[in-house]
């Protein structure tokens, strides 16, 4: 049995204390540096929103048959809502945008090679913008096969097939992360 001279008890009650104090006010700030990361996310979500609410509008094409199957699915319930988690809601989140960026980068050497004018530079910029916010990227998805663009009728479809997706994809996770900030 390990016995404690009493000139050191003092001493050693005093460092354990500072230590649990260390500790308990490191996880306390830990949890509004959170919601501030989520608050960034969710600002920086809006502005991705807006430059592709703006390119949805100035589309003309409403009704098209849409082929690209490699996008992320849309399969959100608004009762989703309330049963998500920070961990996973980010983790898809961060895999959704790196596929979106994928295809704008695909669309955007497509649209070099026709001679076509769809510029994504502003959105793959806020796209990279959050996926560098997000703390602990999970595993890179793979790249799809995409299909063969020849026409600018083809690259136009897919642009906007890719913006209408996209627009959908954000409004939900904007929604997602005010709902996780608020509960936070």
């Amino acid at each position: 049995m390990l016995t404690v001279s009493t000139d050191f008890t003092f001493p050693l009650i005093a460092l354990i204390t500072f230590v649990e104090l260390f500790v308990f006010a490191s996880a306390r700030s830990a949890i509004p540096q959170r919601k501030n990361d989520l608050r960034m996310l969710y600002q920086d979500m809006r502005k991705l929103f807006n430059i592709v609410s703006q390119e949805k509008q100035e589309n003309k094409l409403n009704d098209f048959e849409q082929s690209l199957t490699s996008l992320p699915s849309l399969d959100f319930r608004t009762e989703d809502l309330k049963t998500l988690e920070v961990s996973s809601t980010l983790a898809q989140l961060y895999s959704g945008l790196k596929s979106y960026k994928f295809h704008l980068h695909w669309i955007q050497q497509k649209q070099d090679e026709l001679g076509s004018d769809y510029s994504k530079t502003k959105t793959i910029q806020l796209i990279n913008r959050v996926l560098a916010q997000i703390e602990t990227p999970p595993s890179e998805p793979g790249h799809p096969s995409l299909p063969p663009l020849k026409t600018a009728w083809d690259l136009y479809q897919a642009n906007v097939e890719i913006n209408d997706k996209l627009y959908y994809f954000c409004n939900w996770y904007i929604r997602a992360l005010r709902g996780l900030k608020s509960k936070q």
